[in-house]
């Protein structure tokens, strides 16, 4: 049988959470899985839109984190004033889409900046 790893923190996951104890000791390596594209976005984008705004062909895809990362990273992002202030002017007069395709590429931006920094 396959071990399932977070795919974050590549710690080892147990399939199924006995009790719904997610957030509990019990439940931090259970499997906790996450859409690539969020259920609730499909409303607002087509097929085509979804691959070339954000790259994903399967927007059924999920991918399967421990209960931390999927919460405290994925979901409870940290943000202070300053990048509050900076999404307002990025945000400011545009639509729920603009918005959710401006935060991906943010994101994104972000990411290969600080993988630069670390090669």
């Amino acid at each position: 049988m396959e071990k399932k790893c977070c795919l974050l923190c590549g710690k080892q996951l147990v399939e199924g959470n006995p009790g719904n104890k997610y957030g509990t000791k019990d439940g931090m390596d259970c499997i906790s899985r996450h859409h690539v594209l969020p259920v609730r976005f499909k409303e607002y984008f087509s097929t085509e839109e979804t691959s070339k705004l954000f790259g994903i062909t399967d927007s059924n895809l999920q991918f399967n984190f421990c209960y931390e990362c999927h919460e405290e990273v994925l979901h409870n992002v940290v943000v202070n004033e300053g990048i509050i202030q900076s999404l307002s002017l990025l945000f400011n007069d545009k639509s729920k889409q603009e918005r959710i395709s401006i935060l991906h590429d943010a994101v994104k931006a972000g990411v290969e900046q600080l993988l630069n920094k670390v090669s």
